[in-house]
């Protein structure tokens, strides 16, 4: 996923009101894995957060107490985002990969979900390169064949039958008959849009919100509506929605090709420890079903 597609998934996420660009991020369990891990650290260490996206790990090690923290991603759009939540954050815009900060300077590293997008072996020979003698690094990453796979090849193949319906592109064109005022144009349109619109329904789960939900129930107000709007502010707002679903799908199939393996897993492993580095591994379980792997090194002081 491009630096231009991470970008607009947090231009929209920043404006997202229908909760269905928020993931994991809030579940309890992974918040009482953190609040774990950050328990014993001093809270003036210094404290980077790699591929940090919100800021989810930075927002809960600062209400542990932490000052000096540091928040790093490749979009300059979700540090904007961090910098609204968290007072006194510094950010740096950069790959996980390759951050050009000076070599030993931090005494905690974590990453959840985050730093494998830069490929998971490149960017932990990176972290290791940052951490201080006696520091460590945290991180969180997808898992291949996880419970958060298989949940977010939902979400993916959601996306994709919102696009693939031509619902927006329809839906434009009618509006734009309607603002004609040419009444058989728009007719003639509405038994196209009328198809569309079932296909994304059928997408919608009772009581719960998606993009899907969110699309026909904004269009039908728009419609019912449309004598208070210009032509340009309703396809306006029905060209972000397909701009929104667009990132929020990159990031989907992102996540799934940053997945990792048993094996590939195993390769970091070996990598740290040749660069002096205790390290475990585990499976993260979330709501019963291994969902991510955990993994957690110690920089052996004087390697």
């Amino acid at each position: 996923m491009s630096e231009a597609s991470w970008s607009q998934y947090w231009q929209g996420r920043e404006g997202d009101t229908t909760g269905a660009l928020t993931g994991v991020e809030s579940d309890r369990e992974l918040q009482e894995h953190w609040a774990r891990v950050l328990s014993d650290g001093a809270r003036d260490a210094a404290f980077l957060d790699l591929a940090c996206g919100a800021g989810t790990v930075l927002k809960q090690a600062s209400q542990l107490g932490y000052s000096n923290l540091t928040g790093l991603d490749i979009s300059s759009e979700a540090g904007k985002v961090l910098q609204n939540d968290i007072a006194g954050v510094k950010t740096v815009v950069a790959s996980a990969s390759e951050t050009g900060l000076p070599d030993a300077a931090y005494d905690i590293i974590v990453s959840q979900f985050g730093l494998e997008y830069a490929g998971a072996q490149a960017a932990l020979s990176e972290a290791a390169r940052l951490t201080a003698p006696g520091g460590r690094i945290a991180t969180v990453m997808h898992m291949t064949g996880g419970a958060i796979e298989a949940e977010v090849q939902g979400h993916a193949d959601h996306c994709a039958e919102l696009l693939e319906s031509g619902f927006i592109e329809k839906a434009s064109a009618l509006f734009k008959g309607a603002y004609e005022n040419n009444t058989a144009k728009a007719q003639a349109l509405m038994d196209d849009v009328m198809v569309a619109r079932d296909r994304v329904s059928a997408l919608i789960k009772p009581n719960k919100r998606s993009l899907a939900a969110h699309l026909i129930n904004g269009t039908a107000q728009l419609w019912e509506k449309r004598s208070a709007y210009v032509l340009q502010d309703v396809t306006g707002w029905l060209n972000s929605m397909k701009s929104e679903i667009e990132a929020y799908k990159a990031r989907m199939d992102s996540m799934i090709a940053a997945a990792l393996s048993q094996e590939e897993l195993q390769r970091c492993v070996s990598h740290l420890e040749e660069q002096g580095f205790s390290v475990n591994t585990a499976p993260l379980s979330l709501s019963g079903a291994d969902a991510a792997w955990v993994l957690s090194a110690h920089r052996n002081i004087g390697t």
